[in-house]
């Protein structure tokens, strides 16, 4: 694993029910590792969860504490920046194509403001989910996602459900 202990600890920090609002804390960390140009995968898999989620969750979850839509015109660029970046290596990636497919499968519709990108994330949920099932006919061990903050916390909770996607 390659994310900052210390940005792997506020996740942790976030999760549960006594859960902190840490998550912007998080953010912050691996955006500027992102921006000073480490591309690491697994940096990048947190970043794309952080991003979707500080954009659709309230404050008080996440602690980004700006209003909703200031948060989305800030943290949506950066999905798409990393979602972008990992695009061309991403096809036998089940990980990944689970992460980014489920993600725009939930939220097509939140990820961009043209509708022409809305449908495009839309066709990307539904293009992940196909080639992340020929990948991993079975879907992927919640197991992969332990002890990986609340980006595994999340996906593993959405893994454990049966054929969910």
């Amino acid at each position: 694993m390659s994310i900052p202990a210390e940005a792997l600890e506020l996740e942790n920090r976030s999760i549960g029910v006594d859960g902190e609002p840490t998550l912007a804390d998080a953010y912050a960390i691996l955006r500027d590792r992102w921006l000073s140009g480490d591309r690491n995968r697994e940096l990048g898999l947190h970043l794309l969860f952080l991003s979707w989620y500080g954009a659709t969750e309230p404050e008080h979850i996440t602690g980004f504490r700006n209003p909703w839509q200031e948060n989305r015109k800030m943290l949506l660029p950066v999905f798409k920046e990393v979602h972008d970046y990992f695009e061309s290596s991403i096809e036998n990636d089940a990980e990944m194509l689970y992460v980014v497919g489920l993600i725009a499968h939930m939220d097509w519709f939140m990820l961009d403001d043209d509708p022409d990108a809305m449908k495009r994330w839309e066709r990307i949920g539904e293009e992940y989910r196909k080639r992340y099932r020929e990948v991993m006919p079975n879907g992927i061990d919640p197991a992969v996602f332990e002890n990986r903050g609340a980006y595994g916390d999340y996906f593993a909770g959405h893994a454990r459900l049966e054929n969910a996607y």
